[in-house]
């Protein structure tokens, strides 16, 4: 299995590969069996996304994001495309979410919230029989683990710093601001620059820090990811 442990980087304090990163496969699956992989995992994030008109390609743009990021942090190709499929499915758990919650166009209640933030725990319990996704610091793990705070004040399990796996990190920046940017019936998307804004100042709170100076690299990106392009085949800056 790949891995993405959460200790330090052998580049530095925040970039590069992090050690025992890459082992070369894939829990003896070859590129058939990962291409595979990363179909059904887009698939999924379509179809959470079409639960919900008000999402669009939240799964995707997440997704993309994921992946920039995985690459500009030092990740491998592979390593960044297991980022980029826990970016595609970091909301599957939300089929279990009821849709009068879901679907509520205003604040939600503490009873509702818990539901809700049951949807990361829920997400890892419906992947981990796909054997591509399980393992420590797999993809289960990201989408068990995206809403973990840097501060440890995030949940399902209240996990801080680099116990969060460096995954989970990764996208947890890249859903935060998909979210920021979309309109919500309760209230108007931010503008791209408030939102960088927005990321920048979190950072050491909800989010790694090393990852927000990653976010902040690839600035000049964002347009065009917004506008649907892929991040993945852009250069780094």
């Amino acid at each position: 299995m790949l891995l993405l442990t959460s200790g330090g980087s052998g580049k530095g304090t925040c970039a590069g590969t992090e050690p025992g990163g890459c082992a070369g496969k894939c829990g003896g699956l070859g590129a058939c069996a990962m291409n595979t992989a990363h179909q059904l995992a887009e698939s999924l994030g379509r179809a959470v996304d079409a639960r919900d008109q008000r999402l669009q390609q939240h799964s995707e743009l997440v997704a993309e994001l994921s992946g920039l990021l995985a690459r500009a942090h030092g990740l491998t190709p592979r390593q960044a495309e297991l980022v980029h499929m826990a970016g595609h499915l970091h909301d599957i758990g939300k089929i279990g979410v009821p849709d009068a919650v879901l679907h509520k166009p205003g604040p939600l209640s503490p009873e509702e919230w818990t539901l809700v933030r049951e949807h990361p725990r829920l997400g890892a319990e419906i992947l981990c029989p796909v054997r591509v996704f399980r393992g420590p610091h797999s993809v289960c793990e990201m989408v068990h683990s995206h809403h973990e705070r840097f501060d440890g004040k995030g949940y399902p399990r209240g996990l801080c710093g680099r116990d969060i796996p460096l995954g989970a990190r990764i996208v947890s920046v890249a859903d935060a601001f998909s979210a920021m940017t979309e309109d919500r019936p309760y209230r108007r998307g931010m503008c791209l620059d408030d939102a960088v804004r927005e990321i920048e100042a979190s950072a050491g709170s909800m989010f790694d820090p090393c990852v927000v100076k990653d976010f902040l690299r690839i600035r000049a990106m964002l347009p065009e990811l917004m506008a649907g392009g892929s991040g993945m085949s852009c250069p780094l800056p």
